[in-house]
């Protein structure tokens, strides 16, 4: 079974992994480097409350694809829901 990392976003102040918040695309790349230096079996899930916190969720997304993530692993849902793009 794969691994899932969830990146939480509750506001436009940044991105929450595991309680502590990352305030920037490097942060958010640096984190999931550290905790997944191999990225065979991992998914990065980026759970948003709110569509309106933009920021937060390009910082995310950019910060997950620098990490490396991209593709069928990285899901994003907003609401619930799967983000349509």
């Amino acid at each position: 079974m794969d691994k899932v990392i969830v990146l939480q976003i509750f506001d436009n102040d940044g991105v929450d992994l595991n309680g502590v918040k990352l305030r920037s695309t490097n942060d958010v790349a640096e984190a999931l480097e550290k905790m997944c230096p191999e990225k065979s079996g991992v998914t990065v899930s980026i759970e948003a409350s709110e569509s309106t916190y933009y920021e937060s969720i390009g910082k995310a997304i950019y910060g997950s694809h620098r990490a490396g993530f991209s593709g069928e692993r990285l899901r994003i849902l907003v609401d619930g829901k799967p983000l349509e793009t």
